[in-house]
């Protein structure tokens, strides 16, 4: 499903001037939870956001692609840049992470460190004492530390 709707919703966001960095799914109650993260050269602003918003619940609910039962957050990545994909941990190789985890890795929950390598399956965090290779599906968030 998230493949699906960035396919549908990125070209739009794009012609409206913005970049799409991110979608995150979950679940809110009883529906569906869609976090889109949105970036622009000039930052972004709230009328940025409800723009976006107005424009991708349409196309959703036009294409129906997952009912009428969701929530839509649009939001910016923040200063504090949420990080989501291969590229974007990627970018910023040797800066401070602060990890949260889905399941226990060599028995931490939550990691803060350097990210130090990124690669096709997982991302090493050093936090000074010891090294986690950590696989994107284990992260449950990430943000960097400013």
């Amino acid at each position: 499903m998230k493949n699906e709707i960035t396919e549908l919703v990125g070209p739009i966001i794009r012609s409206m001037g913005y970049d799409l960095w991110g979608l995150q799914i979950g679940q809110q109650n009883n529906s569906f939870k869609f976090t889109l993260y949105i970036d622009s050269e000039n930052g972004i602003n709230i009328s940025d956001c409800e723009k976006v918003s107005h424009q991708v619940t349409h196309i959703l609910d036009t294409e129906d692609v997952c009912g009428s039962n969701y929530v839509l957050e649009v939001s910016s990545p923040g200063f504090d840049r949420v990080l989501i994909t291969k590229e974007h941990f990627n970018k910023y190789i040797n800066e401070k992470v602060k990890v949260k985890l889905k399941w226990l890795v060599n028995n931490r929950k939550n990691i803060k460190g350097i990210i130090k390598t990124v690669t096709n399956e997982y991302v090493v965090i050093d936090d000074n004492k010891e090294s986690y290779d950590i696989k994107y599906d284990a992260i449950d968030s990430a943000r960097l530390k400013i």
